[in-house]
């Protein structure tokens, strides 16, 4: 096969700290390369590269032959390389087509923008990915996974050679990750490279022609898919055996009930009642629109609800906004790290003390023991970073998961909802989060997961609760607990 893309010697370094050590990579015509590695490891570093997104500091980049400098990202779109980033890159007041078409609308005679046409295009478009998105919705009204639909739509628009997929399928549901592995393979027999990020192991098999792995900015191995087991690609990647992961046993006290919910109902939501005893990890499952992320916002006081009551410790409490689920000792990590999780623009210690000082009331800012409460998290959770002063913008985005954690565990909350605990995260570091879970539980802690990966709430949750179209529809425990019943409930056959 014709090499589309050859990356000799690449290396790359962010504030005098070098993340990248002379890292070879290729992608031939047609090929799916599953590009593998903990969280940290240089694989978004090393793409980005490529997309015009970092400038190396030093090695070369061959596109079809021949050698190309430093570029920008649309530099490298045109020469036909694109990305669909991990993190959403889409603009919220635009609509569909303009975001699918931003900068490349097409014109008409007299040079003014032919709406009617990119609109058609852009519907063509998201019909041959499997979405009914009308191209004159806005992007701030559409789903996470249908944004997602988006930004893959925006990528393939162009005249592409090479595509860089990082995560693509972290907020898709399993219909509509199908519906993307059938285009990749749709795309790799016109002859285009796929070079594919991600940390489900078994989508990599499924899809991919080889893997190569890195480990701390260096290259490990590349094996064909074939000559390689997925527990031998996460070996590859942490550097030691992993163990799979086992059923935490319930350790609490199932008469002591510490959340109620009871007849909750309210925007799609319909007569929710649950509840979860001390020391008990809880699952939520179901497909993407199923209301588990909307009755966990109702419940932390983020959304409203028409009817419905919260009991903790069996006395009932109305909890209006985050700051009274707060002292209410509630913690509630969300699935949008980006967009609800972190600021951003500020470094790892104000993220990770931010919730403790909204507990402790604010209080006069100590620099040092601010900085003391972050590096302690820090190495608690291995979070890589150059220091508690790092901008959380520069991590990877299992290490933004993780300062996410450690702001919720700075304030020791008796309740901790976490929606999404491992999305982007890779395989070591999943297994040291669920640690962390079992562990909160072990010391009674409640904690209530929501989670779109099905053998993650059947690892480590000892209930999982079922949801479809705002509807409790099954409660699975015991042997009970396999993804073909969760699959059932989720899709409610009767």
């Amino acid at each position: 096969m014709d090499k589309l893309v050859e990356m000799k010697g690449i290396r790359k370094s962010f504030f005098g700290v070098e993340v990248l050590h002379g890292v070879d990579f290729e992608v031939a015509a047609g090929e799916v390369v599953a590009l593998c590695g903990e969280n940290g490891a240089g694989k978004s570093t090393l793409v980005k590269v490529l997309a015009g997104v970092h400038a190396r500091d030093s090695g070369d980049v061959l596109l079809m032959g021949e050698k190309i400098g430093n570029s920008t990202p649309l530099e490298m779109q045109h020469k036909g390389v694109s990305m669909i980033h991990q993190e959403l890159v889409l603009i919220e007041d635009m609509t569909a087509a303009q975001n699918i078409f931003l900068s490349r609308e097409p014109c008409n005679k007299l040079g003014f923008i032919d709406f009617k046409k990119m609109n058609n295009d852009a519907k063509e478009l998201l019909k041959s990915l499997g979405q009914d998105i009308k191209p004159t919705t806005m992007v701030r009204d559409l789903k996470i996974a249908q944004k997602q639909m988006i930004e893959i739509a925006k990528s393939i628009s162009f005249d592409v050679k090479v595509i860089i997929m990082d995560e693509p399928t972290a907020v898709l549901t399993n219909k509509e990750s199908e519906i993307l592995f059938k285009l990749i393979k749709s795309l790799a027999e016109r002859g285009i490279g796929i070079i594919y990020i991600s940390h489900r192991l078994g989508e990599i098999k499924e899809i991919a022609d080889r893997v190569t792995v890195l480990r701390d900015g260096n290259l490990v191995a590349t094996k064909l898919l074939e000559d390689v087991t997925q527990k031998e690609i996460a070996t590859l990647m942490v550097g030691r055996e992993i163990s799979d992961s086992v059923v935490a046993e319930f350790e609490g006290d199932e008469s002591e009930i510490v959340i109620e919910v009871n007849n909750m109902s309210g925007d799609i939501l319909r007569d929710i009642s649950f509840s979860v005893a001390k020391g008990e990890i809880i699952g939520f499952s179901g497909l993407i629109g199923a209301g588990r992320s909307e009755l966990m916002e109702m419940v932390f006081g983020l959304r409203k609800y028409d009817m419905g009551e919260v009991l903790l410790y069996g006395k009932q409490v109305k909890i209006k906004n985050a700051r009274k689920a707060i002292c209410a000792n509630l913690g509630f990590a969300t699935e949008d790290r980006k967009g609800t999780g972190l600021v951003q623009d500020r470094s790892i210690s104000e993220n990770i003390d931010f919730v403790y000082r909204v507990k402790n009331k604010g209080g006069f800012l100590m620099p040092k023991n601010v900085e003391a409460r972050a590096t302690e998290k820090i190495r608690d959770l291995r979070i890589v970073c150059t220091g508690a002063t790092q901008f959380v913008k520069n991590l990877s985005g299992g290490n933004q998961q993780k300062v996410v954690l450690a702001k919720w565990l700075q304030s020791d909350p008796d309740i901790f909802i976490i929606d999404e605990p491992t999305r982007g995260i890779d395989v070591g570091a999943r297994q040291e989060i669920y640690s962390i879970i079992k562990d909160l539980a072990t010391r009674g802690k409640t904690i209530i997961v929501v989670s779109s990966d099905m053998t993650e709430v059947l690892s480590i949750c000892q209930r999982v609760i079922v949801m479809h179209e705002g509807m409790i529809t099954g409660v699975l425990t015991g042997d009970e607990r396999t993804e073909e019943n969760i699959m059932h409930h989720a899709i409610n056959v009767m």
